[in-house]
Formats: C-alpha cells, structure tokens, sequence
C-alpha cells in the first residue's frame, strides 16, 4: 500500500508540472476559416451559433452572414473590408450585428484531447464600427468540461473601434485536467446590439501549445536550402527544445506537398536527424514534440517551423533565336529574339554576326546592315541554380536581303495657268513602278484625290503648289516625288454688278451701268437691238418691249463673267376688248396682255346682272369665258383692275368692257 501512495503521489507531480510552455503550437485540432469563393457562403452547422444567418453584406441585428467582403453599410458607419485576416480578397469571415441582449456566437465541441496538456484557444477579431462612442464588443472565451464544469475563461476586455480595417488575434491558454480528454469551446458577446458591437471573426483555432522548438542544419543558417542534384552530403538537422515536459518524446517528419500532409521519419526520434541524399524536389522537415506517451497523438503534440530544403535538377542550357521578319530590304530592321531553356534569372547574350561579336547582354538583337549572305546566332550564358556547363550557342540564321529598285515618277498638268473656275488635269508617269504603282497627291502638302495617275481640280488657288508620291509595286520599292511639283498660277475671274430689273415708259431711254471689277479687255452686250453701242460698258437702250440684255466680259488674262438685267417696258394699261374662247389657242382668254409689265392686285370680271364670274390676283391668268364650269353666253361683260403701276409706283385701278364672241 505505502509503494502505491507513492506512485500516485509522482503521477500526480507529473501532472501537476506537466507542460506549463506555450512557445510552440502543433496543427490545428479546429481551425474555423469559414472557407473561401465568390458571394456569400452558406450557414454555419447547426449547433455552433444561436444566431440566424442571412445572405446580406449587411446583416441587421441579430444575424451573421459568411462574406468576403462589405461596404457601405448602415450609412457607412461600418468599416469597409474587401478582405480576410490573411488578406485573401475571396477568404470568408464571419460578419456578425451583435443581438440586443448578449449572445453566443460559437460553440464546439473538441475530443481526443490529452490529460496535463496545454492548448491554445484563439481568433482573429475586426471591430466593425467605423465611429467612435459606440458600444464596445467584448468577447468571453469559455473552456468547459463536457460535464458543463467552466475550466478557464478569458475576456478580451472592450474591443476598441480604430477607424481602419486592423485584424488582432485574440487568444488564451489552458491545462486540460487530469482525465479530461475533451472540452466544450464557447466565444460570448459580452455587451448588448444596439449602436455599435458588431464585430468580423475569422480563423478560430485550437490547437495544443507546448515548448519552443528551434531547428537547424549544421553548416548553414537558414531554414530554406537550395541543394544540386549531384550535391550528396548528408544534412545534420538539430533541434533544441525548450524544457516543460517531465518527459519528452520526439518525432522527425517530412512533407513533399507543401506541408499539406506530413510523414514520420522511421527511427528519427531524437533531438537530431541525418539526412541522406534524395531526388529532385521540394522536401520540408519538422519536428514534433510531446509529453512521453503522448507522441503520435495529433492533439498532443506541437511542432518545430519547418525547414525546406529543394532538391534542384542539374540543367542544360540551350537557346534557340527567331528572325521578324524572314526576309527583308536593303537598310530595314530586322530583330533576332533569342528563346532560353534553363537560363536562369538573368542569362546574358552575345550576339555574333559571321563569328564577331554584335550586340551583348540583351535577349533581342536589331540591325539594319544585313546582306543575304550574313549568318547570325547567339552565345548565351546561364546563370540557372546548378549549372555545370552555363555557355551555349544558338541556332544559325540568315535574313533574305532584296536591293531596292530605283524608282521614279514625273507630273504633268493640262495647263500651268488657269482662270479660276477652270479644271486642270495633272498626270503622274512612273518610272520601274511595275504593274500596279500607287499614287498620293497632294496640293500644299496635304493629302488629296484618289489612288490613281490622273487627278482632276477646279477649286485650286493661285500659288498652289501641286505634287504626287508613288510608290512602285516591285518588291522594296520606296516612295519618290518628281524632281519639280507644279506651282500654279490662278487667274481671278472678272465680277459684274448689274442693277436690278426695273422699268421705263414707252420711248423712254436707259443707260445700262454695271459695276465691274478686274481688268476687262472686251464687252459685249446681247441682243443688240436697241442698243447705241454693243461693246462698250455702259450703252444706252432704247427698247420698245420689256428686253433682257445680257454682258459678258474679258478680263486681260482671258477670264470671262457675264450677269444680265431686265428692262420692262410699260405703255398706258390697254386692255383686250374681246376674247373668243374657241379652243383655236389664239385670244382663248381674256388677261393683261403678257407685254404689260405690271404687278396686279385683283383682275374682276361682271355679267350684265352684277355677278362676279371671275377673279384673279396673277397676271399671267386669265378668263376663260366659263362661270362655275359652264360657258358663259357671248356678250358684254364689265371688267375691273386694280394694280401697280410701275412707273408711278401707286396701287391704280381701271375699268372696261369686253365682248365674249362665240
């Protein structure tokens, strides 16, 4: 009995002092990242929050979404976050609108834990508030036993709003009892919904907490390790572990995914590791470490950061070199491109034109002094990790140089001086153009016309200098202009100013006085009848009926103008005194004569009986002798006109009779 108290009392100081460190952390036993995607994610598991879910970046009080990001929110009184805690833009989070009595927003359960260990309990918390004099978040983090008993808890005190999106992480540490091997993990909001207390939760974790661990590897000073493959030294890993177990177990691991999944090492069991040589590829190491009994037990155990070690492949360096373009012309660039293969970070090139250097250091080479007969390639040297031999050479090449013809192209223009409304042609000859030449004309230095070797102007000014560009349809041909452009000279056309029609009396006489501008070298007046002088500027007239004269004159350059005037003629107003309306189209109606130049006002014709049968305010219409449609009986009939006279330029009236003869 006395050796069994005695067992008991050691097992239980192995307890009481077990691990009292938290330097170290080993995997995750809950590890609560709410994922990642577009949109919102789903609800949490039934169980783990007495909150209700909805799919809205802003949520109300009461419920949570899963979201990665939110904005504008409850008139931008919230922080903007467009990312989680690791800074992934597509990583959820918890976004909770705290309910107006306290509220506990996560709950779980974890198992398989071991007696006398620590863990550690732990979140990242964003205070949501984007104001100051809020309500504060305050967080409880309760570790109870399956049993409801409270093993520790662990307030964060009031969250404080910062202004600008700032994960913390929050955490606590605890011994688990003797004989508990699971717990119940609680996170409470301490203070009530309302104006303020909305928090972002993201990464909840527990995992168990033990000593640090530092790993090296004798001979180097870093935890990463670029090695070449025909490297086959043999690496010391050594570790030195903080002291908290009474008794400690170790376990080397490897990891040839990233970490994603790790395997024991057989028989590295110790605080040091040898490594034999292996293959290519990216090779972790870590080491765990546990309460002796514990190792091997993933909830009991933490681990060492590892150390990567990339096994590198030995390279062979080549390059290969490409030519844009395959062929080219006399004094065109062309550009070499040199492709590496294993050329590491900064290869450096030595481009060689028929064995002599030509351009070092860049991976494209451009020259325009090329002939047919050249030959280019390329010297790279490798700078890649583990190169044995860094220097090769490319590819030869070779560019198809053509000669450029020797083109020409002359102009010539229907006429070197023009009037100005006149049409000049010019023509474009090419010399070695071949079979479809093409031509740009211009007139100053600006583009115009068409592609083609005639081009037609009216519109040009005096001093235009006119010239063609052509460019011949053999291969290389380059663009020529003629020796000489044509400069045109541009006549300016003589301009007349003639009064406006107007109107004389019978007998009376007219002096025609136009205005002219320009040099005039000849008139001539048509027709000539009436006139004293057709050849002259300002010839009297004399007609005897209304008569348009027309000029046109000569300018001393050739240019010529023309403009005419009208000359009415009116006699006292005599009206017909009958009209036979018989359809023989002679006297078929009764009008002002059309020799009268008068304006009319009204034209009224009266039967015997005082009726109007006709009325008309255009001089060129007259009665045809009908009333309604029908044909009115052979007789007298009054008439009356009122119009203006053109020579005393008063409104007068006349009136009279006129037979109708059937």
């Amino acid at each position: 009995m006395k050796y069994l108290i005695i067992a008991l009392l050691i097992l239980l100081a192995g307890y009481a002092n077990a691990q009292t460190c938290t330097g170290g952390l080993g995997d995750p036993i809950a590890d609560i990242t709410f994922g990642a995607g577009t949109g919102f994610g789903g609800p949490l598991a039934a169980g783990i929050t007495n909150m209700s879910y909805v799919a809205n970046q802003c949520p109300s009080d009461g419920y949570y979404t899963i979201a990665s990001s939110t904005a504008n929110c409850f008139g931008n009184t919230w922080l903007n976050v467009t990312h989680d805690h690791t800074g992934d833009p597509n990583g959820y989070f918890m976004l909770i609108n705290a309910s107006y009595s306290p509220s506990q927003f996560y709950t779980q359960t974890i198992t398989g834990l071991c007696p006398g260990t620590s863990y550690q309990f732990a979140a990242w918390i964003l205070n949501m508030d984007n104001e100051q004099g809020l309500i504060l978040p305050n967080i409880t983090f309760t570790i109870s036993s399956t049993d409801g008993t409270v093993l520790q808890t662990y307030s964060t005190g009031d969250i404080q709003a910062s202004g600008s999106v700032n994960w913390v992480q929050y955490a606590t540490y605890f011994n688990t009892p003797a004989s508990v091997t699971s717990v119940v993990l609680q996170m409470t909001n301490n203070a009530s919904g309302g104006d303020g207390n909305d928090i972002a939760l993201d990464d909840i974790t527990f995992r168990a907490a033990g000593p640090t661990t530092l790993e090296t590897i004798t001979g180097y000073t870093t935890d990463s390790i670029i090695f070449c493959q025909n490297n086959l030294s043999v690496l010391t890993f050594n570790a030195t572990v903080e002291n908290c177990y009474p008794t400690v177990a170790y376990q080397w691991q490897e990891s040839t995914d990233g970490g994603t999944t790790w395997a024991d090492i057989p028989g590295a069991t110790g605080l040091n590791y040898l490594r034999s040589p292996t293959g290519t590829g990216v090779y972790d190491y870590r080491l765990l470490v546990a309460q002796a009994g514990n190792i091997g037990i993933s909830t009991c155990e933490v681990a060492s950061s590892p150390i990567s070690i990339n096994v590198v492949p030995i390279p062979s360096p080549a390059v290969t070199i490409t030519v844009n373009p395959d062929s080219s012309c006399v004094g065109k660039t062309v550009t070499f491109t040199a492709i590496p293969d294993s050329g590491g970070a900064s290869p450096v090139y030595q481009w060689m034109v028929n064995g002599v250097g030509s351009g070092t250091g860049g991976v494209t080479y451009s020259t325009s002094s090329l002939a047919s007969s050249d030959v280019v390639n390329c010297i790279m040297t490798s700078d890649a990790t583990c190169v044995l031999n860094p220097v090769v050479v490319s590819n030869d090449l070779s560019v198809y140089v053509t000669t450029v013809p020797v083109t020409g192209v002359s102009i010539a223009s229907s006429a070197l001086s023009i009037c100005q409304d006149s049409v000049v042609v010019f023509t474009a000859t090419p010399s070695n153009g071949g079979g479809e030449p093409t031509y740009q004309w211009t007139v100053n230095g600006q583009g115009t016309g068409s592609d083609a070797a005639v081009f037609a102007d009216s519109l040009l000014n005096n001093g235009d200098v006119v010239n063609c560009t052509m460019t011949g349809s053999l291969l290389c041909s380059l663009p020529v202009t003629p020796p000489q452009p044509i400069t045109m000279t541009i006549y300016p056309l003589p301009a007349i100013l003639l009064p406006a029609d107007t109107v004389i009396a019978g007998g009376q006489s007219l002096q025609l006085d136009p205005i002219i501008t320009g040099t005039i070298a000849s008139y001539q007046w048509s027709p000539d009848t009436w006139l004293d002088n057709t050849t002259v500027a300002n010839p009297v007239a004399t007609p005897v009926g209304t008569t348009t004269y027309s000029l046109m004159v000569v300018s001393s350059d050739g240019c010529k103008a023309s403009a005419s005037e009208t000359v009415g003629v009116f006699y006292s107003l005599q009206m017909p005194s009958g009209f036979t309306p018989n359809g023989d189209g002679r006297n078929d109606l009764f009008r002002v004569p059309p020799s009268i130049p008068v304006i009319i006002r009204q034209l009224a014709v009266y039967n015997r009986q005082g009726l109007m049968v006709f009325s008309t305010s255009n001089v060129g219409v007259g009665w045809d002798g009908t009333f309604n449609g029908h044909p009115q009986p052979a007789g007298v009939y009054v008439w009356e006109l009122v119009y203006d006279n053109p020579l005393s330029r008063r409104i007068e009236s006349a009136k009279g009779t006129v037979m109708l003869v059937r």
